[in-house]
């Protein structure tokens, strides 16, 4: 076993790259720890920072979030676009992006870059501090506590030992379609869209399973990319998200506040409701000067896919459309909103509105849009609803069955290709992980019920199945949906991560650990 670490940090994306970062910031402020400090990274990607979401990539995969919200550290909205300018038009140039702004949506694999770099700063602004941080380039496949409570974790066929864990290890393969795995044109993830662009004939029929925002990456990439055959993307309900507005808004709305949650709750009796929280939405726009338009929140689905692509693109071109920006700011607290609902409530949600409320909360950039629309005009795409399956046919190809109320009868469409964007798997009982097949078996985590593990709210860290915290190992990222529900977005995780870098900074530092400011993170 290797000499014990003060922290092991399982993986190296986004996540693992915000935290570091925000902890080393921390560490900073606070004129540094006041002993030398380990910090081991698990990660077999040679080049670290970046992650599957903002891999080395085709330029046609965009961000969903404007690159004014988009930075490694929670307290400096801005640090990416001022790393871009100090970088020089060169750099996002590359990219086919010249003078990118705040509203801009940039490619992925641009913040990618940046991703990584923020990582190396940490890493050289940490040995300047006496903070070492190296990367181990092998994957954890299982971790166990010692009797005195260290982390050990068995990584590349070594056992390595930890004062603290903190688990970055990204996104679950989705487990939707198993029976297709390994079947010759199945993909079980469209991401990186450069494999589908090089695996996928041209003049293939390509089927995607999804229409959201990762069917919409897959979609624009082929397009892009010079397919000419037929592409059909599929789901239950056929909507595609909800097209951003790029009106500005004559008011920003006012931010959503903690204290403000918690005093709605408590006028409540200490819980909220899913129309409580639709009723705070609400008060949101009109106060802005915004006018609550059902259809528009809601959107429409009187027509087809391309009548109601149609329609967005055209409200988004003409109305700020200040319910977007109103529901993007609850990502302050949406966590704590989350909290604050009883499990009935949670439950409601997820049966009845979850569905739409990522159609419509997950907006894709107009550039997007109108790409799409002409796929839809050209006859080369086609959306459809009443998805029920998909089963690989005799010999090659796969068949997609479509059955609803619209149909008289069910349609069987053949393709050559499928792409499974429906996203990743929450479902830790039905995952092959070996991390966390490990966690589980030995008691050290549980499933939520609303996805990935149960976590202790306050402090990120595992529960036990008998709800006693593991005070040692935390976690971050999508395996925390279930904890704080919006972990998909980097900004949420972003703040998440500083939470968590602000507790350990503090264990190494007590009583010197100061809050991280802006100039703390600047290059």
């Amino acid at each position: 076993m290797t000499g014990q670490d003060d922290i092991a940090v399982v993986g190296g994306g986004s996540i693992a790259t915000t935290f570091l970062a925000q902890f080393v910031a921390r560490l900073e402020r606070a004129g540094g720890p006041p002993r030398p400090v380990r910090v081991r990274v698990f990660e077999p990607a040679a080049e670290p920072g970046r992650g599957e979401p903002y891999a080395d990539d085709l330029s046609t995969n965009l961000l969903n979030i404007p690159a004014g919200r988009m930075s490694a550290y929670a307290a400096d909205r801005g640090h990416f676009l001022r790393w871009l300018s100090e970088e020089g038009a060169g750099r996002p140039a590359r990219h086919g992006v010249s003078d990118p702004g705040p509203d801009d949506f940039l490619p992925r694999p641009l913040f990618g870059e940046y991703l990584a770099w923020v990582h190396a700063s940490a890493v050289a602004r940490g040995a300047a501090l006496g903070i070492e941080i190296e990367r181990v380039p092998a994957r954890v496949d299982a971790l166990d506590l010692a009797a005195d409570g260290t982390v050990v974790l068995e990584a590349g066929g070594r056992r390595h030992a930890a004062r603290r864990a903190v688990l970055c290890n990204g996104n679950l393969p989705s487990v939707a379609f198993a029976h297709l795995q390994g079947r010759p044109g199945y993909f079980n993830d469209p991401y990186p869209v450069r494999r589908l662009v090089q695996s996928i004939d041209p003049d293939a029929a390509v089927g995607v399973l999804g229409t959201s925002l990762s069917a919409i990456d897959a979609i624009v990439s082929l397009k892009e990319g010079g397919h000419r055959g037929p592409i059909l993307a599929v789901s239950r309900n056929g909507r595609l998200p909800a097209v951003r507005s790029i009106v500005p808004s004559r008011v920003a709305p006012q931010p959503f506040g903690l204290d403000e949650a918690l005093g709605l709750a408590a006028a409540h009796g200490g819980n909220l409701t899913l129309r409580h929280v639709y009723d705070w939405l609400c008060a949101r726009v009109t106060a802005a000067g915004g006018t609550l338009d059902p259809a528009d929140m809601v959107g429409r689905t009187d027509g087809d896919a391309l009548a109601l692509l149609d329609d967005e693109i055209r409200r988004a071109s003409t109305d700020s459309r200040l319910w977007q920006a109103v529901a993007a700011s609850l990502n302050e607290v949406i966590e704590h909103v989350w909290r604050l609902l009883p499990e009935g409530q949670r439950r409601a949600f997820h049966a009845d509105w979850r569905s739409l409320w990522m159609a419509r909360r997950a907006t894709f950039p107009m550039a997007n849009a109108r790409k799409l629309k002409g796929y839809l005009e050209s006859g080369q795409l086609r959306v459809a609803g009443g998805f029920r399956s998909c089963t690989a046919g005799e010999g090659a190809g796969f068949a997609l069955r479509l059955e609803d109320a619209g149909r008289a009868s069910p349609e069987s469409c053949r393709v050559d290709f499928v792409v499974n964007a429906t996203s990743f798997s929450l479902d830790v009982a039905r995952s092959a992980d070996p991390l966390v097949r490990s966690l589980l078996a030995r008691g050290l985590a549980s499933p939520d019920p609303f996805g990935g593990f149960l976590l202790d709210h306050d402090t990120g860290c595992l529960l036990r199945p008998d709800g006693v915290r593991v005070e040692s190992v935390s976690l971050l990222g999508s395996l925390a949906a279930g904890t704080y529900f919006w972990t998909s977005s980097l900004d949420v995780n972003a703040r998440l991560a500083d939470g968590q870098a602000r507790r350990l900074a503090g264990e190494l530092a007590p009583g010197r650990e100061v809050p991280v400011r802006a100039e703390a993170a600047r290059k």
